[in-house]
C-alpha cells in the first residue's frame, strides 16, 4: 500500500514557515535578531559570487579559519569569495578580522538555497566539522578540503577527507601519511598546494633586539589519548625553567589555544605554573620581557631562534620559515622509534624524552650555540612542502581554485538543466 505524504510535506507555504521559524529560533537563541534578514539579503544579492569559505564550528575553533583569511582575501582578487558561518559569535569575530563578506546561516534549507541561488562554484572547508556535510548537499559546486594546518597528528588522516571532491595537501609527507594510515585512499583527489598561509605572513612579533628568542609552543591534549601529543604536563615546567636560565634571552610561551581552557587538571595546572614562572622571571629582570603569547603563532615563529614544540603544525611551519633555526621536539611517550613513524620531521631534530629531560638545559644551550646537525633540514622541508620558493604556495592554491571553477563551468554547461 502506498504511503500518503503528510499534509506538511506537500504544502510549500507551511514548509517555508517551518524553515523560517526554525531559523528564527536559532537566530534568537544566538542573540542575532538581524540574522534572518541577512539570510534573505544573501539569497537576493547579485549572483557573481564564485567561492564560499564555509565554517560550521563555534568561536572557540575559529583559529582554524582565521589563518586562512589572508589567503581567501588574496583569492578574492580574482574570484569573489564570501564566508559563511553557522554561529553568530563566530561571525562577529571574523568580521573584525577580514574585509570579506561574513554572514551567518542557521538552517540547512537556507544554506542549500543560498548556495544554489548565488551559483557558488567552489566551497572550501578548513576542517571536518559534521555540519560540513550539509553544505556538501550542493550539487553544482566543487567541495574542497583544506584543513587548517600541516601536522603529523592522527587527526590529519581522517577517512572523512575523501568525502570531498578535492583534498588539498601540503606535500609528499601528507600524501604518504594518508596512504600509510588508511586502508582506502584516493591519490586522484589529492592536490599539492604547499602552505599558502606562509606566503602571506603578518608582521613579526616585536622583541627586544640583541636577545636570543626562545619559544616553547606545546599543543593541546587532543580529543582522545591516542591523539595526545602535548608536553605541557610532562616536560613543560622543566623546559621553561631551562630556557629562563639562558643569559640574555627572551622566553615566549605560545601554547595551543585549547591548552588555556583545558578541562584536564594536569594540563591546566602545568599551564598556570608556566605562566607563573614567566611572571617571576620578569619581576627579577623586566628587560627580558618573557611573554605568554596568544593568537596566531606565525609572528612568534618568525622571530624564534629556538623552538621547542610537540607533534603539531607549529613544528612543521617553523621548519619552513626558519630553516637555519634550531628545533627540539617532545615525545611524551618516550618511544623514539614509534615517534619517528608518527612524525618523520623528528628524524631531523633532537627529541626530548624522559631519558634526556634532566639534561634539557645543556641541550638547549648547545642548540643555541649552533651545535646541532641541520644536514637533513632541507630535504625534510622539501618532503613536507615540495616547492618552497616564496609565493609558490599561494600561486598553487589560486591556480587550483581557478582550474576547479573552469572545470565546474564546463561540466555545468553540458548538463541538461544547465545554469549560467
Amino acid at each position: 500500500m502506498a504511503i500518503k505524504p503528510r499534509r506538511l510535506d506537500i504544502n510549500s507555504r507551511i514548509l517555508q514557515f517551518r524553515r523560517t521559524a526554525g531559523a528564527a529560533y536559532h537566530a534568537w537563541n544566538a542573540n542575532d535578531p538581524d540574522g534572518i534578514l541577512e539570510s534573505r539579503e544573501l539569497k537576493n544579492q547579485p549572483k557573481d559570487l564564485e567561492v564560499m569559505a564555509y565554517f560550521g564550528d563555534d568561536v572557540s575553533r575559529s583559529y582554524q579559519i582565521e589563518q586562512w583569511l589572508p589567503v581567501f582575501e588574496e583569492l578574492n582578487k580574482t574570484h569573489k569569495v564570501s564566508i559563511i558561518s553557522r554561529q553568530f559569535p563566530t561571525t562577529k569575530k571574523l568580521r573584525k578580522l577580514t574585509s570579506l563578506s561574513v554572514n551567518t546561516v542557521y538552517d540547512f534549507f537556507t544554506l542549500t538555497e543560498l548556495i544554489d541561488s548565488n551559483n557558488y562554484k567552489v566551497v572550501l572547508y578548513v576542517n571536518n566539522s559534521f555540519s560540513n556535510f550539509q553544505a556538501m548537499a550542493a550539487k553544482r559546486a566543487f567541495h574542497v578540503h583544506l584543513n587548517h594546518g600541516e601536522s603529523d597528528k592522527m587527526s590529519m588522516t581522517s577517512r572523512q577527507m575523501y568525502a570531498y571532491d578535492v583534498v588539498a595537501v601540503a606535500g609528499q609527507a601528507a600524501k604518504d601519511r594518508l596512504k600509510n594510515s588508511l586502508i582506502v585512499s584516493d591519490e586522484n583527489k589529492e592536490v599539492v598546494i604547499g602552505r599558502p598561509q606562509l606566503d602571506l605572513l603578518q608582521k613579526p612579533l616585536e622583541v627586544t633586539s640583541g636577545r636570543k628568542v626562545l619559544v616553547y609552543a606545546p599543543t593541546w591534549e587532543g580529543d582522545q589519548e591516542a591523539n595526545n601529543y602535548s608536553s605541557v604536563d610532562v616536560y613543560g615546567k622543566e623546559i621553561i625553567s631551562a630556557m629562563l636560565q639562558v643569559p640574555n634571552a627572551t622566553v615566549l610561551y605560545k601554547p595551543h589555544p585549547k591548552v588555556v581552557t583545558s578541562p584536564i587538571s594536569k594540563i591546566l595546572k602545568a599551564h598556570k605554573a608556566i605562566v607563573a614562572q614567566l611572571d617571576a622571571a620578569n619581576s627579577k629582570d623586566s628587560k627580558a620581557k618573557h611573554t605568554f603569547v596568544m593568537g596566531d603563532p606565525m609572528p612568534v615563529l618568525q622571530v624564534a631562534d629556538l623552538l621547542v614544540s610537540d607533534v603539531s603544525a607549529v613544528s612543521i611551519d617553523y621548519l619552513y620559515l626558519k630553516p637555519q633555526g634550531a628545533m627540539l621536539m617532545c615525545d611524551r611517550r618516550s618511544n623514539i622509534t614509534e615517534f619517528a613513524q608518527v612524525a618523520p620531521i623528528s628524524k631531523a631534530v633532537t627529541v626530548i624524552t624522559k631519558e634526556n629531560i634532566n639534561s634539557i638545559e645543556k641541550i638547549i644551550t648547545e642548540h643555541i650555540a649552533g651545535k646541532v646537525d641541520r644536514s637533513s633540514y632541507d630535504s625534510m622541508r622539501n618532503y613536507y612542502f615540495g616547492e618552497t620558493k616564496p609565493g609558490s604556495s599561494i600561486t598553487r592554491f589560486v591556480n587550483m581554485v581557478d582550474d576547479l571553477i573552469k572545470r565546474r563551468d564546463s561540466r555545468v554547461s553540458q548538463m541538461p538543466t544547465a545554469i549560467n
